[in-house]
């Protein structure tokens, strides 16, 4: 009997292969390496894969800049962002579509499903989608508005046998709210910090490693 590998791999981090559909909720300090860990989770293992990011705290040019950093291979055919911050522009030629603001979650939604649109027509069998990070959205948009936003794009990837990597900083917002965007995901990826050691810990999800495990990332 074969066992199925998994669709989505992340190669250097101790977190295990994840089924296709799978969405992610990532938490952790904002200064503690959860922007690493983020763009880390969204590396595209083949050329078959695509890349979509929602961006509301740093501009869609500087996150294609620090995904590749990373080590994320740069095809505007199948990489793209939508920038929510209030200094996005259009870049067609970096595939950046810009909304101008986290509070415009209907523009959000339009602009994601497009793009997520031309990536699969562009030739993507898949596609991960980043959002760094959710915070931003809770502080502008009403918190109900952010539930259903959360709930449909993590629905949409889901039924598009897609990756969802969505980072939140849990001292940005109180532990109900953190609690209700929790279940619009599968399992979570928790990051901490500590004198400079980072460790994750996956909750929710099978197979994965059990308890702390370190990871070197640039804090």
């Amino acid at each position: 009997m074969s066992v199925q590998r998994p669709t989505y791999t992340f190669e250097g981090l101790p977190v295990a292969g994840v089924e296709s559909g799978t969405n992610l909720l990532v938490t952790g300090p904002a200064l503690g390496g959860i922007r690493e860990l983020t763009l880390r989770l969204l590396l595209r293992s083949t050329e078959r894969e695509g890349t979509l990011f929602v961006t509301a705290d740093t501009d869609g040019r500087a996150t294609l800049e620090d995904y590749e950093a990373l080590g994320g291979q740069i095809d505007f055919a199948r990489v793209g962002v939508v920038d929510c911050t209030e200094e996005g522009v259009d870049d067609e030629v970096h595939n950046v579509h810009a909304v101008g603001s986290p509070a415009d979650l209907t523009g959000i939604g339009i602009e994601f499903s497009s793009l997520y649109e031309r990536l699969h027509a562009n030739g993507a069998e898949r596609v991960r989608t980043g959002v760094y990070t959710l915070s931003p959205f809770v502080v502008y948009a009403p918190t109900k508005a952010v539930f259903r936003f959360v709930h449909t794009l993590t629905g949409r990837i889901r039924t598009a046998d897609g990756l969802g990597v969505c980072a939140i900083d849990p001292g940005t917002v109180d532990d109900q709210t953190l609690s209700s965007i929790a279940q619009a995901f599968d399992g979570q990826v928790e990051l901490r910090e500590e004198s400079g050691e980072c460790a994750v810990r996956v909750r929710g999800l099978s197979d994965q490693p059990e308890g702390w495990q370190p990871v070197d990332l640039d804090v």
